[in-house]
């Protein structure tokens, strides 16, 4: 999350009304109503889109232990791997129940708050495309990790595939 960003920068009737929007939006279906993706594009604050963010999740392997131990024989002990999150510019994000909203010009980028936890993102995240100019809900697309392997770095990325258009 960005910093500063946070369940303080909504007023909780405001957070309680996106969830609820949010958990319609998210459910299973061809389709999501207009009304539903025309409020949470108004409830939620625009940041403006910045021309170069990066967000990076850089992952090592801990330290393991090899040994042998009496009455029990030989025994292999892998210890948590270090993890260090990084962004520059992004964008503001909220924390709204169980999910995490990115609300720039013509999108709203929806995570799963356990994203960071998954081994693979697929289905972790969607976003809401609609026309910025006035507010009408275009489609939402979910997430589809791929990957990309580079002698021994291992580059892990997110595209979007069609999921969901408005009702009616």
């Amino acid at each position: 999350m960005s910093k500063g960003a946070g369940n303080q920068d909504l007023p909780m009737e405001a957070r309680l009304e996106a969830h609820g929007l949010l958990d319609r939006l998210t459910m299973d279906g061809a389709t999501f109503s207009r009304e539903n993706a025309r409020r949470l594009i108004t409830l939620i604050p625009v940041t403006p889109r910045r021309r170069f963010s990066f967000t990076g999740l850089f992952q090592g392997r801990g330290p393991g232990l090899r040994g042998r131990a009496a009455g029990v024989g030989d025994v292999e002990l892998d210890e948590e791997g270090k993890e260090r999150r990084v962004s520059w510019n992004a964008p503001m994000s909220y924390r709204i129940g169980g999910y995490v909203l990115t609300h720039t010009p013509g999108q709203i980028v929806i995570e799963l708050m356990w994203i960071a936890t998954r081994e693979d993102l697929s289905g972790q995240s969607c976003q809401l495309l609609y026309e910025a100019e006035t507010g009408e809900p275009k489609a939402m697309e979910i997430s589809v990790q791929k990957m990309l392997t580079l002698l021994f770095i291992r580059l892990a990325y997110i595209s979007y595939a069609p999921w969901k258009t408005p009702e009616g």
